[in-house]
């Protein structure tokens, strides 16, 4: 048992099983959005990262559970990068705005692959990566319902008005995002970052409504 523990040139065991995981994620998003996700099979993610299959079913316990966690980490990327300019954006002050597209965008669209991935491969695969899915959507909905909370007050959390604003702007973004990387849109990146832009700043005007709104209702 010793043996199969011990560390190996330094690196423990822990550490060899979270690198061969992270090759194999990379080798998922390469084959997933290449031979698509529904054609893809595990031998080809594994011989893409050089792995054996054995080690595949060490980190996941099947293709679709390599998709659901590849799919959350290309989320988790996007919240981390869009995080800091979103209490601004959400306040209205443009240079946030401006900022919050470009994190957004360039995170999805540097490597376009990973856009596919969350808003290609995943649909249609099954009940419960939809429901995996509809919960990205409702999670970066939130993201900026908690957003428009810091910059107008707590009232925005509770707020079905914010909550649907939100849901709104996801989903327009979405779309923008799809049309672009499946080359239905004659524009550049830096062109789809000024129309994201534009996007929140159309719900700019009404957030500041519903916040004033509040505000009378209150006094």
């Amino acid at each position: 048992m010793s043996e199969l523990v011990r560390p190996w040139r330094g690196v423990s065991p822990e550490q060899r099983v979270a690198e061969r995981r992270e090759r194999l994620l990379a080798a998922a998003l390469e084959v997933f959005t290449t031979s698509g996700y529904a054609a893809a099979r595990v031998r080809d993610v594994c011989a893409e990262a050089g792995l054996t299959q054995r080690y595949f079913y060490e980190s996941f316990a099947d293709k679709e559970s390599a998709l659901i966690v590849l799919a959350q980490e290309i989320v988790a990327d996007l919240v981390t990068a869009a995080g800091p300019s979103l209490p601004g954006a959400a306040a209205g002050h443009d240079d946030a705005v401006a900022a919050l597209a470009r994190a957004a965008v360039c995170s999805l669209t540097d490597d376009p692959r990973r856009a596919r991935i969350l808003f290609v491969e995943v649909v249609g695969v099954s009940p419960a990566l939809e429901d995996v899915r509809r919960t990205v959507i409702g999670g970066l909905a939130r993201v900026t319902q908690e957003a428009v909370a810091g910059a107008y007050g707590d009232w925005a959390r509770d707020s079905l008005e914010i909550e649907l604003i939100g849901r709104t702007l996801v989903g327009a973004a979405q779309e923008l995002l799809i049309a672009y990387i499946r080359g239905e849109l004659p524009i550049t990146q830096e062109e789809l970052i000024e129309h994201v832009g534009r996007v929140f700043l159309r719900a700019r005007p009404i957030i500041a409504a519903l916040a004033a709104e509040h505000t009378a209702v209150q006094h």
